[in-house]
């Protein structure tokens, strides 16, 4: 990618918090500028660009066509973060496994006690109680969403870090027997 792209993309931000490699990106923009007109470490998109705009013209090219392997450390940090979390699944010590069963608990609870009071009610023909909950249903809703998206969150995220060990582990894309299908089918 070249730094015109990296500097559209950190925007005013800082280079080092956004972009991985943000550092050495900055080391080579230093050669290009002078002495007194270095940038410092916490310097953001913008701050480069204002450096740069004041380069002369063929300096200012040559410096934004530039090539940064910025994927392959992007694709090397995420692969440190998926061995971490690995590591530590494999001891058993991990709070998402935790707080995803808290999250359920409370599912099942506010389910079953919702459930509870409607059965109540249709038994005891309380028709004002049925009516009652089935005018909050925004309340009930409200309730149970965030809960119940924290659960989707948390099982969407392990299904796609399973994807990412499985072809790191194996060098291959992880298949199912809908994608086996469709290619067979392609392939007649």
């Amino acid at each position: 990618m070249n730094l015109l792209k990296i500097l559209g993309k950190v925007g005013g931000s800082i280079l080092a918090d956004v972009v991985p490699g943000g550092n050495a990106i900055l080391r080579v923009v230093n050669e290009f500028l002078p002495e007194e007109s270095k940038l410092p470490e916490k310097c953001t998109g913008a701050d480069i660009q204002g450096a740069i705009s004041k380069m002369p013209p063929k300096s200012q090219a040559i410096l934004l066509n530039k090539q940064f392997d910025v994927e392959k450390i992007e694709i090397q940090e995420h692969t440190k973060v998926i061995t971490a979390l690995g590591e530590v699944d494999k001891t058993g010590n991990s709070t998402r496994p935790a707080i995803a069963m808290m999250m359920a608990q409370i599912v099942a609870f506010s389910v079953i006690i919702l459930i509870t009071m409607l059965a109540i009610s249709i038994i005891n023909n309380n028709i004002e109680t049925i009516k009652a909950i089935g005018d909050n249903w925004p309340l009930v809703t409200a309730l149970l969403t965030i809960p119940s998206a924290l659960l989707r969150a948390y099982f969407g995220m392990r299904t796609k870090e399973k994807q990412q060990k499985y072809h790191a582990i194996s060098n291959s894309e992880p298949k199912s027997v809908v994608s086996d299908l469709v290619s067979l089918w392609k392939s007649k």
